[in-house]
């Protein structure tokens, strides 16, 4: 009789360890985002299980739908703290480089998958900025049709308008997380990748802008500059500054008010919400460099980051970013990226932007006030216009 292989990735410790941490979490999460998680009712086996990314503790609050391990796709950002090593004993994340095709990640999925695990993915592979739905490649359709597992899409409702990725508190409001739909083996592959990939895209899109839920703060819209870096009225970069529930251009003193319901009150220019304003100014933002603008923030701190290694910190206190290049100076002069070398560029957490170059992953971290996000945009947006790309899949 063939001998069994014994798990190489799954391990005993994992579901002893969240079934450890499952009440306490629960109770933390409620008590802190007002957050339910309904009972997903799924029995162990393997799953491939995605979700909209709306916070930092989207993976601890999906799992409380769950009665067994979930182990998921994590940015290697994850693996250069001092509780690493800890993280990867009791949990086991799969770490993937953000904004990259990763073949040891994919391997670490499907060895998951063999050893009749969950593997949780965020296709969006980045939290909401905006509230909205972040850009998803049909890369997750062709890993579901490929898994040949069920296919279970989950939905967290509320964690934007609880923790936005931009802000500094928590607001009191209400957050729910449910199994939204569950997509058969056999419905998997009656679909073809452009079908399957519009269903994921409907299926995970939540905006809590749209729920009418009240979160309350007195200061919900301090540091809003770090999503919206572009004033639609006077066409200023980097002009927005925020304090409690309100905000205003320093440039030409437009001003509004962040409201509990997710709206911009007065609307400024139009736009009566975040996810409104920071669509125009991605693209508006590629035409102001186009223009020979160039966009530049101070006080940065870089440095290379290396998985399971300790951050090591680079020389250069100042970004800049132009139609050819992203730069770095500092004292002792520019370090400079031509635009066509960088493989990509991705904001990481709430300050920091990640770019690949020279198969070194490089990081830039701002003050508390800076906006990684315009980088991305910038980045993105000039690599469309250089391969004439229309934005369509």
């Amino acid at each position: 009789m063939k001998k069994k292989k014994k798990p190489t990735w799954t391990k005993r410790r994992h579901a002893r360890v969240f079934a450890f941490l499952r009440p306490i979490m629960r109770f933390y999460f409620g008590l802190r985002y007002n957050f339910k998680a309904q009972p997903s009712g799924l029995k162990q086996g393997p799953y491939l299980i995605i979700c909209n990314h709306q916070t930092t503790m989207d993976p601890f609050m999906l799992s409380l739908s769950f009665r067994f391990p979930v182990y998921f796709v994590a940015s290697d950002d994850l693996f250069n703290l001092k509780i690493s090593p800890l993280i990867r004993y009791l949990v086991a994340p799969i770490p993937k480089s953000k904004s990259l095709h990763d073949a040891a990640a994919m391997m670490g999925v499907l060895r998951v998958i063999r050893e009749g695990g969950a593997v949780g993915i965020f296709p969006e592979g980045n939290r909401t900025v905006s509230g909205g739905q972040w850009e998803m490649t049909d890369a997750i359709a062709k890993l579901a049709k490929m898994l040949k597992v069920p296919l279970v899409i989950y939905n967290i409702k509320g964690g934007y308008g609880t923790d936005p990725r931009w802000g500094h508190s928590i607001r009191k409001g209400r957050a729910l997380g449910r199994v939204r739909r569950i997509v058969s083996p056999e419905e998997l592959d009656a679909l073809d990748t452009e079908e399957l990939f519009t269903l994921i895209k409907n299926e995970l899109a939540v905006n809590d802008a749209d729920s009418g839920v009240a979160f309350r703060s007195r200061k919900r819209a301090e540091f809003i500059e770090r999503a919206l870096y572009l004033c639609p009225v006077c066409n200023k970069v980097s002009g927005i500054v925020s304090h409690k529930h309100k905000f205003k251009c320093r440039h030409c003193g437009t001003q509004a008010a962040y409201t509990e319901t997710l709206s911009i009150s007065p609307a400024v220019a139009g736009f009566g919400r975040i996810d409104e304003w920071y669509a125009w100014e991605k693209e508006e933002i590629v035409n102001t460099v186009l223009e020979g603008k160039q966009v530049e923030d101070g006080g940065i701190l870089f440095r290379e980051s290396v998985k399971f290694k300790k951050k090591k910190k680079l020389e250069g206190d100042r970004v800049s970013i132009n139609r050819e290049n992203l730069i770095i100076s500092g004292a002792k002069g520019e370090q400079v990226f031509p635009l066509t070398e960088i493989t990509a560029l991705t904001m990481v957490g709430k300050k920091k932007f990640n770019f690949y170059y020279k198969g070194k992953t490089l990081q830039v971290k701002g003050d508390k006030r800076f906006c990684a996000i315009k980088y991305v945009h910038i980045f993105d947006g000039l690599r469309q216009v250089n391969r004439g790309d229309t934005g369509e899949d």
